[in-house]
């Protein structure tokens, strides 16, 4: 019975040194933790420095390099305050790959505290507990790391073609979270799969890669467009709000104007000529201003096309911050159906064409308001493109509204519409 207990150990032994040799075979280490680096603990350096090529006047030393923690191999310096230490620490290492096509696959195994970015051969390869976007010295890693995680090693894993054949320089800089941290630690081990099965973890990574990128362009687009229609939206409500101060500065004007005229009357009563004139001036003032006024009006209607048009834009958006969307859309929902520009549109045009609107009702009473507004573009010899863009309508729509006012003011086809609009 012992015998057999014997020969099952041995037989069990054997198959776990099989095991153990042939994983041992699928893998090398390039680059293993104990091994030597170059360093920089002197400060800051510029934010290209992974590209130099030199590195001749850096220290040199056995990781895990850092300070305050006993795995320490080499210790290296964090400046002159202990209470404001530099936030970043610098390394770097060249190695070797001889023929790189027998490997399936790169395994890079990352001891940090706090953050980390590493860099391969000049080029960003990947950040751990970093943010995105530009570095600069004051940068802090996303989140502190605590004393359990400082000991471990993150694995990430890389295709064959982030490597050179031959000389290959990595480079890392160590991100601290603050000044007065205690400790700092920092390790990199590089090994190399020559077994196909880590291809599905290859895989694995280029698509979780491509997804985070993919997000990252998604929430890039959603916010420009969003920064984009809010700012022509700031721009519509800025003109909308002057126009409204203008309008009312010049009707204020205008009744002071009025008042003075009849001051003046009262004041002037002998000199009947001298008032007709100043009567014939302010006249001429008001209709002046009452075409700017129009103006205004018809450059606000196509304002609020235009937001009709964002609006459109802004329904086929689809983001995971609904609430602020559907925000800007009742916004934009709020001016389109306010009818106020139409009502001061038609006010002004009446003033400076003397009850255009009573005069062309009672030559034709049937006439709806949507028709009327017609008439009013086509005698301020507005295009048939620029009425359908500021009815929202089709262009064909405005010909098919010309044919029915012309045969319900009893025009033959000859008589050019416009024509008659004039004389009114």
């Amino acid at each position: 019975m012992k015998k057999k207990k014997t020969i099952l150990l041995r037989i069990l032994f054997a198959l776990l040194f099989t095991l153990s040799s042939i994983q041992s075979n699928s893998q090398e280490k390039i680059i293993q933790n104990g091994d030597s680096w170059s360093y920089f603990d002197k400060g800051y350096l510029e934010d290209n420095w992974f590209k130099k090529q030199n590195y001749e006047n850096w220290k040199i030393g056995i990781s895990p390099l850092g300070y305050g923690d006993r795995l320490i191999e080499t210790k290296i310096n964090f400046g002159s305050d202990e209470e404001n230490k530099e936030l970043i620490k610098y390394f770097t290492k060249k190695f070797t790959i001889n023929d790189i096509s027998r490997f399936k696959g790169f395994e890079l195994k990352l001891r940090r505290d706090d953050g980390a970015i590493i860099y391969i051969n000049g080029k960003e390869l990947y950040r751990d507990n970093m943010p995105d976007g530009s570095v600069i010295k004051s940068t802090k890693p996303s989140e502190v790391v605590n004393s359990k995680e400082e000991k471990l090693f993150y694995t990430k894993i890389f295709d064959t073609t982030i490597f050179n054949e031959g000389i290959n320089t990595i480079s890392a800089q160590v991100h601290q979270y603050n000044a007065r941290s205690s400790d700092c630690i920092f390790s990199l081990e590089i090994i190399g799969h020559t077994d196909a099965n880590i291809l599905t973890e290859v895989v694995k990574a280029q698509i979780e890669t491509k997804s985070s990128l993919e997000t990252k362009i998604d929430a890039l687009n959603y916010n420009f467009i969003l920064k984009n229609t809010t700012t022509q939206l700031d721009i519509y409500k800025n003109s909308y709000r002057n126009t409204l101060i203008i309008l009312t500065i010049v009707g204020g004007l205008l009744i002071i104007t009025i008042i003075g005229s009849f001051i003046v009357y009262f004041k002037n009563r002998n000199n009947e000529e001298k008032f007709k004139n100043i009567i014939q001036k302010l006249n001429f003032e008001v209709i002046e201003n009452e075409k700017q006024m129009v103006s205004f009006s018809t450059q606000l209607l196509h304002y609020k096309q235009y937001l009709k048009e964002v609006k459109a834009d802004l329904n086929f958006i689809k983001t995971d911050n609904n609430k602020a969307l559907n925000s800007t859309i009742k916004q934009i929902d709020f001016i389109i159906e306010n009818n106020e520009e139409w009502e001061q549109l038609k006010l002004h045009f009446d003033a400076v064409f003397n009850g255009f609107y009573d005069q062309l009702l009672v030559k034709c009473p049937t006439l709806t308001e949507t028709e009327l507004r017609h008439c009013m573009f086509i005698k301020l010899h507005i295009q048939t493109k620029e009425i359908a863009r500021i009815l929202n309508v089709d262009p064909r729509s405005v010909q098919t509204a010309r044919y029915r006012i012309k045969k319900k003011l009893n025009l033959t086809e000859d008589q050019d519409l416009r024509g008659f609009l004039i004389t009114i």
